[in-house]
């Protein structure tokens, strides 16, 4: 009964946090007049891996984020540098 009621908090907090990011994504989107296409900056990091993220906070999320990016562009470049 007490891991449900847990899980359901931490769940509430990851969910709360991912709303916040994607208001702060629309805002500035809005503002700066970027469509949400693949020339918004913010593009890959929503379609990609936003739901690949289970963060707290904002700064766990951005800190798992530029993991990802920085795994995910090592893996790109090891398979390219394999035909050199």
């Amino acid at each position: 009964m007490f891991c449900s009621g847990f899980n359901n908090r931490v769940n509430n907090m990851i969910n709360e946090m991912k709303e916040q990011r994607i208001n702060f994504i629309t805002r500035i989107s809005k503002k700066r007049r970027w469509d949400f296409g693949d020339g918004n900056p913010f593009f890959d990091e929503v379609f990609n891996h936003f739901d690949k993220i289970e963060a707290k906070t904002l700064r766990i999320y951005k800190r798992k984020l530029k993991e990802r990016k920085k795994n995910e562009r090592n893996r790109i470049l090891a398979h390219f540098n394999k035909f050199k």
